[in-house]
């Protein structure tokens, strides 16, 4: 029951016990999704890439037309004093912004903001096999918003309602995870990752033109640039897949995930984790090990 875990939540600038954290039934991010979201990674008592985590999680909320209270190293701070005072050896972050019940109308103008940061030990879910052979995917019937229609370069709870559904329908049909199409029917990401195609030992990914450009998305970037891999960053679509070799998703909760197969519109692809991967994701935990 994650409404009553061991611990303490920083809850607008004070410390409070885990099932003390709780909000009025009418908060207007409850009734229309005025809020904001952060994931971040903490190795032992040590932060992933935390700056820029609270840099986007700004962003977000700028987004959405609201201001976050509190400074990126203000945030920065609670989130080390949770992280050391349980111990956790892969610990995970959820820093939330959102707009409080002073308000009830459609617009949040004059709306007060709250803001709350939870940790608990979140080891990466993928099992040993799946890491071997890669996970197995669907096609998702959801599809990326144009980016005239949502503010789809912010971590916005509302978006991942879209996320929420491909991928439940996609674990019923007994996958993994589920890929999803922009709004041109392009190859976007997964549920809530970002996806990579290698071609000829390059690396290919979509253009983050209508999904959030993921921070372990661009330091998987950097990491092959400093392996001398060719990046290119460019449309994809399902045929695509027909020349990828090997596939991996990216994202702070997975790490750097292999995937094995996709299926849909009436084909299958299958995919094998090899050296672009391995070198890759050798490289991040690397990286992690240098804390």
């Amino acid at each position: 029951m994650f409404d009553d875990l061991p611990g303490s939540i920083w809850l607008d600038g004070k410390i409070v016990s885990w099932k003390d954290a709780r909000i009025h039934v009418m908060t207007h991010a409850l009734h229309y999704a005025s809020s904001v979201y952060e994931g971040l990674r903490a190795y032992g008592d040590k932060l992933l890439k935390a700056h820029q985590h609270y840099e986007r999680f700004h962003q977000s909320a700028n987004y959405l037309d609201f201001e976050i209270p509190y400074a990126i190293e203000e945030l920065i701070e609670a989130t080390e004093f949770l992280v050391k005072q349980g111990s956790y050896g892969q610990g995970y972050v959820r820093a939330i912004a959102w707009c409080g019940s002073k308000k009830m109308t459609v617009s949040h103008n004059g709306a007060n903001v709250h803001v709350a940061i939870a940790v608990w030990e979140r080891p990466v879910n993928y099992t040993e096999s799946q890491f071997k052979n890669g996970i197995r995917m669907n096609i998702s019937n959801w599809y990326r918003p144009d980016p005239k229609t949502a503010p789809v370069h912010s971590k916005a709870s509302g978006l991942y309602m879209i996320s929420s559904m491909s991928k439940r329908s996609s674990e019923l049909l007994g996958f993994d995870d589920v890929l999803m199409l922009d709004y041109q029917g392009n190859i976007a990401e997964a549920s809530s990752s970002n996806i990579f195609l290698v071609v000829d030992g390059k690396l290919f990914t979509p253009k983050p033109e209508c999904f959030l450009n993921g921070i372990t998305r661009r330091t998987c970037l950097d990491i092959a640039r400093k392996l001398n891999i060719n990046v290119y960053e460019t449309t994809l679509t399902l045929d695509d897949l027909d020349r990828a070799r090997e596939v991996f998703l990216t994202g702070t909760a997975i790490e750097i995930l292999p995937v094995g197969s996709i299926e849909g519109n009436g084909k299958a692809w299958q995919f094998r984790p090899a050296g672009v991967t391995n070198a890759i994701y050798n490289e991040f935990r690397n990286i992690i090990s240098k804390l």
